[in-house]
């Protein structure tokens, strides 16, 4: 959708989200198939297809958000705010926009997998937290010893992408809850009131880490839904 801005042709899936979308495609299909038999759980696959479906649609969001980041990075030369001209000013804004939106969406896309991971696989994470994150999700596997032919994998996962999703994790957290009071004492070490404040951040590395994290949401999705497909058909 947004490609049209920069006068790009539609995207081309390819690489892991290629292989996300495949992976939901299929189980989704195989669900298809088991709500036209009309059977007494038809009501529950169209359940799960639509959780699929609402996959699909926030993995596309997501997708979206890092492409304009990136592109709207692109316009962005100068490391002072102050120096630069409005449409550079205005790329940059809109960088932070996307940039925000992002790590946002990417969280809560991982979020809404595992909810749907916890209602399929009835891990019952909600007796340990009320409202609880996709990480809640794994620990909840972990402890009891829940499909271990999908924890495994999705645990690998997530420890090659600590680094940059423990960054994104952490702006997030900036961004939604201001400050917490883990942060307040990294906050303190910073001499704030000396601190020079008209540099921006390395857009290059905040793009870096949201690729990787984008990166690491398509490998989960995959993952799951590849495994869930193959559940299902057995």
């Amino acid at each position: 959708m947004f490609r049209a801005w920069f006068d790009e042709p539609k995207r081309v899936d390819s690489g892991p989200l290629l292989e996300a979308i495949s992976a939901i495609g299929q189980y989704r299909k195989l669900l298809t198939q088991l709500i036209e038999e009309q059977t007494p759980q038809c009501g529950k696959y169209t359940r799960y297809e639509l959780w699929a479906r609402g996959l699909t649609n926030a993995l596309d969001e997501l997708e979206q958000s890092v492409y304009c980041g990136a592109k709207f990075r692109e316009g962005v030369k100068e490391t002072q705010e102050e120096k630069m001209s409005p449409e550079e000013k205005a790329d940059y804004h809109r960088h932070v926009y996307f940039y925000k939106n992002g790590f946002i969406r990417l969280f809560s896309i991982l979020d809404k997998l595992g909810y749907f991971m916890n209602d399929l696989l009835r891990l019952r994470s909600e007796r340990i937290k009320q409202k609880f994150s996709y990480f809640t999700v794994l620990r909840q596997m972990q402890h009891r010893h829940a499909e271990p032919g999908l924890l495994q994998p999705l645990q690998l996962i997530k420890e090659s992408y600590n680094e940059p999703m423990g960054r994104l994790r952490q702006r997030r957290n900036m961004e939604i809850h201001l400050v917490n009071t883990e942060m307040l004492d990294d906050l303190l070490h910073i001499d704030l009131c000396r601190a020079d404040r008209s540099y921006i951040e390395d857009l290059n590395a905040n793009m870096d880490d949201l690729r990787q994290g984008f990166e690491m949401v398509c490998r989960t999705m995959a993952t799951v839904f590849a495994y869930v497909h193959e559940r299902k058909k057995t």
